[in-house]
């Protein structure tokens, strides 16, 4: 089955519910003002369907309760019997107290149909409140805006209900019966009990989902949001199947829970198939008619959903790799439905490695470690990284490159010296320390936020090529290190290797991980494509030293996307304004990055709700930052992001020059909502201790490269520090966030299968327009023909995906 990454998945975790109800059938005069009142109720997740369809507690939430049950907005939608819009209206509990009972101004009118959508959330607001006619929402879609699952999330759920056939008097009414809001989402409890007899241990490592719907109708409807599988207009951008291991949301020393929110999947029961053809995979009285929960995974139509938990099971003989897959539905054999509205609670319990109690199909293997990464290892043109932790328990590892052909560093015909591994994460900023040693491997400055760069020593073949420059910066390289190829996990904290070696896993039973950083250079070839080997190796204690047990992963990289028949081309390309907006002799060409990061978790183990981006911020909403540069900033989109990043910057020949030394350099960062807040961050105040790294806690109100920052810093930070001395240095300045002209040109040019992406057709560009508006340029359809234009939007707006893109020349 083809994995794939959909990077939307919590921005519309609603439901509906449908009533009919004849409130008056006497004909009244339409088209008269009148007031109806009306009374709203909430629903309740708090009963679970269990595997035995038994209705029982829920004993985690994804969200708090009072998150879960809570109505914030409320936006009611009136057509008339023709199904034309009559009223369309959002009512807010801060502007119109409380939302449990509402008085809507309307029109009278028979056969009145009331829609009620609670708790709307991101571009969603701006669709609704374009609607003109019944039947157009009722095909509203809504897709997944964050791969969260519902995970710490502080936004309420959204909601909806419908009323139809609705007498309205003119004047003051009353609809009696109360409007039941129902959720769009599933709710899914898992728990993981370990249950082994003495002597054996299960460490339970993270979950997966395979299958998920990744868009689903606002409002029920007869069908499915994604059409059946067997008609042939399957798509995989419909589903969400990842590969990153989620860490359980409680887990404790033998269990182990999770809950999450699911689109609805209607798949059905199961499916007629002939048995397996190995008579050891069919269990006693196999059949397609039994309630055995063993033949769920076996008869399971396609697309069916499923929930994949990784495990070690180890035993004084032997370690296995464990992935129970747990099928969803109302039963634990035979139903695979997942119904809007519904709890679903599963309890799994471990005996053995062969005995593992409801609803799991296990699949199994001898093998003393495991891998998990980031989302995918399809690496983007601009430098990327992918972490990788290897699990294991008493031994001893070790990871290397390999190129495509197999060959190792030593080989000298090995091609893949564009990759790189090292144990320092260069994504996560640190906090900053005030003495040696620590303060040596960090950036010099010290920023209002407290999080700066990482320093590093970068590997011999580029220390080579920079020196050859005239360029230095690295720190002194140890005496007796200076052959970096291969070290030991000690010696490789702040290097960069092919191969690095002892990366210890303890001498006792339990599992342990190491984290590893996968590092690509950039790739600057048109729809280019290169790949290369991550090869781990475990030495297991007391084990053959010379008989490794050995997993292999396959790592690629794409070239940038462009736009141009010709990059070449003299014409391609926008001139760059000077100063004060007469044309340069600077043309400038852009291109595209290809797969924008809000579409993965890059980070395993890992709360994947503070790696959610939905669309980011685009900051300083109280203050303009152009002042002095409101001629370029609709072209020179490399000038303008800097500008937001930095405030010491210089102009040299129109690009940004001298920036990020001073204490003060940096501008204040935003959040992007995931802290709870809009608002900036402030300077960070936690944990300052914990070496060699010291990270900061990543789910608190802290800045993060990709995940907590401005729109423009976002684009700044695909960019990398190449001499490893804390700074990104204008010679090292190649990707930024476009201007307003310069996604005008790309939206004309691209088609729209490539400028419309994530659920969003505005991209979010980095020209300021007023001291809270930016400029966003959007693609849509006008009279069956693609339409571009330019707008504003308040920039603390999170309507709108932002794209970066890269200097040619």
């Amino acid at each position: 089955m083809k994995k794939i990454i959909i990077l939307y998945f919590l921005g519309a975790l609603l439901l509906s519910g449908c009533m009919r109800d004849e409130f008056d059938t006497t004909r009244v005069e339409e088209g008269i003002a009148a007031r109806v009142s009306l009374r709203m109720l909430l629903p309740d997740m708090d009963g679970a369907v269990s595997a035995g369809n038994t209705r029982t507690s829920a004993n985690t939430r994804a969200v708090d309760a009072d998150v879960e049950n809570r109505l914030d907005s409320l936006r009611v939608l009136v057509f008339n019997s023709n199904g034309e819009i009559v009223t369309n209206r959002k009512y807010t509990a801060q502007s119109d107290g409380s939302l449990s009972s509402l008085q809507i101004d309307t029109w009278s009118g028979n056969n009145l149909t009331f829609c009620f959508v609670a708790n709307s959330r991101g571009n969603m607001e701006d669709q609704l409140a374009a609607v003109t006619s019944y039947d157009d929402l009722r095909e509203f879609m809504v897709s997944a805006s964050g791969l969260n699952f519902g995970l710490s999330d502080t936004e309420a759920l959204v909601m909806t209900a419908i009323v139809e056939n609705v007498n309205v008097q003119p004047g003051p009414s009353t609809i009696s019966e109360p409007i039941w809001l129902q959720f769009l989402a599933a709710k899914l409890t898992l728990t993981v009990t370990d249950e082994t007899p003495a002597g054996h241990t299960v460490s339970i490592l993270g979950w997966d989902v395979e299958d998920v719907p990744a868009r689903s109708y606002l409002f029920p409807d007869s069908k499915d949001a994604n059409p059946a599988p067997e008609a042939g207009t399957d798509k995989d951008e419909y589903w969400l199947t990842t590969t990153t291991d989620y860490p359980f949301e409680d887990k404790q020393d033998k269990s182990a829970s999770q809950t999450l929110y699911l689109f609805e999947n209607r798949r059905g029961g199961r499916v007629s198939k002939a048995l397996p053809d190995n008579p050891d995979e069919r269990y006693p009285n196999m059949a397609l008619n039994d309630t055995d929960h063993r033949g769920k995974a076996w008869f399971k139509p396609q697309r069916a959903t499923a929930v994949v938990i990784h495990a070690m099971h180890r035993t004084d003989l032997e370690t296995k790799r464990i992935k129970a897959y747990i099928y969803l539905g109302n039963d634990n054999h035979g139903d695979y439905n997942i119904i809007r509205g519904n709890h679903y609670k599963f309890n799994i319990t471990v005996y053995g490695i062969d005995d593992i109690k409801i609803d799991t199909n296990v699949d199994s293997e001898a093998g003393d470690f495991y891998v998990d990464y980031s989302d995918n290892l399809r690496m983007d043109a601009h430098p990327d990284f992918r972490a990788m932790r290897m699990h294991a328990a008493g031994g001893t590892g070790t990871v290397e490159i390999l190129d495509s052909q197999g060959r190792t560093y030593d080989d000298p015909s090995f091609s893949a010296t564009w990759l790189k591994i090292s144990p320092l994460n260069l994504m996560y900023h640190q906090v900053k320390q005030s003495s040696s040693p620590a303060k040596d491997w960090q950036q010099d400055s010290e920023p209002e936020s407290k999080i700066v760069r990482p320093k590093y020593i970068p590997h011999k073949s580029v220390r080579e090529k920079l020196t050859q420059e005239g360029i230095s910066g690295w720190n002194t390289v140890p005496a007796g290190k200076e052959d970096d190829d291969v070290l030991s996990l000690d010696d490789a904290t702040y290097r960069m290797c092919y191969k690095i070696t002892d990366l210890p896993f303890g001498n006792t039973s339990t599992v342990t991980n190491q984290t590893l950083y996968v590092y690509a250079d950039e790739f600057e070839k048109r729809d280019g494509y290169r790949s290369a080997i991550v090869r781990f190796s475990f030495y297991k204690d007391g084990g053959d030293p010379n008989q490794p047990e050995v997993r292999s992963f396959t790592i690629s990289q794409d070239g940038y996307l462009s736009f141009y028949t010709d990059d070449d081309n003299q014409y391609a390309g926008l001139y760059v304004l000077n100063k004060d907006g007469t044309p340069s002799d600077v043309k400038r060409r852009m291109v595209l990055e290809r797969y924008p990061e809000y579409r993965m978790t890059m980070n395993p183990g890992i709360d994947p709700s503070v790696q959610n981006i939905n669309s980011m911020q685009w900051g300083f909403a109280e203050y303009k930052v152009y002042i002095n540069n409101e001629n370029d900033k609709f072209r020179n989109g490399k000038y303008v992001t800097v500008e937001s990043v930095y405030t010491d910057l210089t102009r040299v020949d129109n690009e940004p020059g001298n920036f990020g030394v001073a204490p003060n350099s940096y501008r204040r960062m935003f959040g992007n909502g995931l802290d709870g807040t809009l608002g900036a961050i402030p300077p960070y105040t936690g944990k300052t201790t914990g070496a060699p790294y010291y990270l900061p806690d990543p789910t608190g109100r802290i800045y993060h490269p990709i995940y907590k920052t401005s729109a423009a810093r976002y684009c700044h930070e695909k960019n990398r520090d190449l001499n490893g001395n804390g700074i990104l240095e204008p010679s090292e300045i190649h990707w930024y966030m476009p201007s307003q002209n310069e996604l005008l040109l790309m939206a004309i040019s691209l088609p729209q299968s490539e400028y419309q992406f994530a659920g969003y057709n505005g991209m979010m560009s980095s020209t300021e327009l007023g001291t809270r508006t930016m400029s966003y340029v959007s693609v849509s359809m006008r009279d069956s023909y693609p339409f571009v234009f330019s707008n504003s939007q308040l920039k603390e707006s999170q309507t709108f995906a932002v794209r970066c893109c890269r200097a040619l020349y």
